[in-house]
């Protein structure tokens, strides 16, 4: 998906489309990446097991030795870039909600320090709250399909991000069980090796979820443009 091209005209600062275009551009690159990296791995694992069968019973096993140490250093790239994914990811999220969310309530553009911040990772519970808010509140430009759509989609990373919690509750080694402190974490500070990404389940659909930002400011602005929307209170 294209960033959108914002005029002059656009109530949003120098700094908030360059933000904006910025993890949006990053994010390209980056889903496109953990996309392959998760075909390396279902690829590797895919060869050790034929591997397998063949050797299967006989004293030289380099082979599936060999392809089982090349699906440990897949994992190890995978989980790499799916935790860089995801601090991307989530940050887009969140940058994305809060314009969207001042534009279409007609608030002030946000400080370059506010805006600075939200490009950075999130705490678990700021994506949290980014994620609780309504689509019938952000995406009131289109029409009721299109927002029910967007609305089991949104219901859905938030029982995800609310499932990240509970499984970094179990992990230990450092990890704080506290629900208050898990909130006000980031997930790239929990995630420990021998255990499954926390990412696991929800990156995916995070990744499109962020993508869609850019685009719905944009397509807000102009049917606002034309005098089909007023403002929300807010």
């Amino acid at each position: 998906m294209d960033f959108p091209a914002f005029t002059e005209a656009a109530p949003l600062t120098a700094l908030e489309i360059e933000a904006l275009r910025a993890l949006h551009v990053t994010l390209q690159d980056l889903r496109h990446e953990y996309e392959s990296a998760l075909a390396l791995t279902r690829r590797s694992y895919r060869m050790e097991g034929n591997a397998e069968v063949y050797t299967q019973g006989r004293a030289m096993t380099h082979h599936p030795d060999a392809l089982h140490q090349l699906g440990r250093l897949a994992d190890r790239y995978e989980r790499g870039v799916g935790l860089l994914a995801w601090r991307y990811a989530s940050a887009a999220a969140v940058l994305g909600t809060s314009i969207l969310d001042r534009v279409v309530r007609g608030r002030p553009a946000l400080t370059a320090a506010a805006v600075t911040e939200l490009c950075e990772e999130p705490t678990l519970g700021r994506l949290r709250t980014a994620l609780s808010i309504p689509s019938t509140d952000l995406l009131i430009a289109r029409e009721p399909a299109f927002r029910d759509r967007h609305e089991e989609d949104r219901r859905e990373l938030l029982r995800g991000v609310e499932g990240v919690i509970e499984c970094a509750a179990e992990i230990g080694d450092g990890v704080p069980q506290d629900a208050a402190a898990l909130w006000a974490g980031r997930l790239t500070n929990f995630d420990r090796l021998g255990t499954d990404p926390l990412y696991e389940g929800v990156l995916g659909p995070l990744l499109p979820y962020a993508d869609q930002f850019p685009n719905e400011i944009s397509w807000y602005l102009k049917q606002s443009r034309a005098g089909a929307l007023p403002h929300q209170n807010g």
